[in-house]
């Protein structure tokens, strides 16, 4: 695990949004979370977000309940910015929309990292923290985001996918602290799936198609060299190009 080591323990489970949840892009329509990868949000700062990576977290059946905040269906640990209280809270805090709760779905949760750090509008204007909880723990501890961002990479490229646009995670691969702060477990991150047949198709059609002719030009020389010894054979007084091929 990584980011910074302080005395708080407390550890909270993940904040993430569930599949299919909308969000807001940069012409005023909607993109389901898990087909949103490379796709421009809405946003009120000067510039462009574009999403980056979508992080894919698997669930078990013992997983805390999602929440239900305004038709936007997230774990309850998820950080969205508040109505009454105007500051960053969790799911399970919220007030100010209806709120329903529901057991927690086998299928996996998802969370957005961004280019650029900022937040996410949801459906009913509903804004939420991205990947990293970056904007709620800067101005707390200079120099996270630059950590943080620094630490993923590092991880995905150690493992040879940092260019990948979904990441996808074992269960327990992530949680936070109270102040927001991510903790990862990195060896949770799953290796990239392949398909076996594309590298030993392109090595054995390589070598196959090269041994065939390779070993018909060996023998033609090596006859051809038999027969030059032989007694009586003519000698010649030419020699076969390089590539030819011996009459015999």
């Amino acid at each position: 695990m990584f980011l910074p080591k302080e005395n708080n323990t407390i550890i909270w489970g993940s904040a993430c949004l569930a599949e299919d949840t909308e969000i807001c892009v940069t012409d005023g329509t909607f993109s389901k979370i898990q087909n949103s990868v490379g796709k421009e949000i809405w946003t009120d700062q000067q510039g462009t977000r574009k999403i980056r990576r979508i992080h894919k977290f698997d669930t078990i059946e013992t997983d805390p309940p999602l929440y239900g905040i305004g038709g936007n269906w997230m774990t309850e640990f998820h950080f969205i910015w508040g109505r009454m209280d105007s500051k960053w809270q969790r799911a399970l805090e919220f007030r100010g929309v209806n709120k329903a709760k529901r057991k927690t779905p086998k299928g996996p949760v998802f969370a957005v990292e961004l280019d650029t750090d900022d937040y996410l509008t949801l459906r009913g204007g509903i804004q939420a923290a991205t990947f990293g909880n970056c904007l709620i723990v800067e101005p707390l501890r200079q120099g996270y985001t630059q950590d943080f961002r620094f630490k993923i990479d590092q991880a995905l490229r150690v493992r040879g996918i940092q260019k990948a646009h979904i990441i996808e995670w074992h269960h327990g691969g992530v949680g936070h602290r109270l102040d927001g702060s991510l903790i990862l477990d990195t060896g949770r991150i799953k290796p990239p799936q392949r398909t076996m047949r594309e590298p030993e198709m392109d090595s054995n059609t390589t070598s196959i198609s090269h041994q065939p002719k390779q070993r018909v030009r060996q023998v033609s020389e090596t006859r051809c060299k038999i027969k030059m010894c032989m007694p009586g054979y003519p000698l010649l007084r030419h020699t076969v190009p390089t590539g030819g091929h011996a009459r015999t």
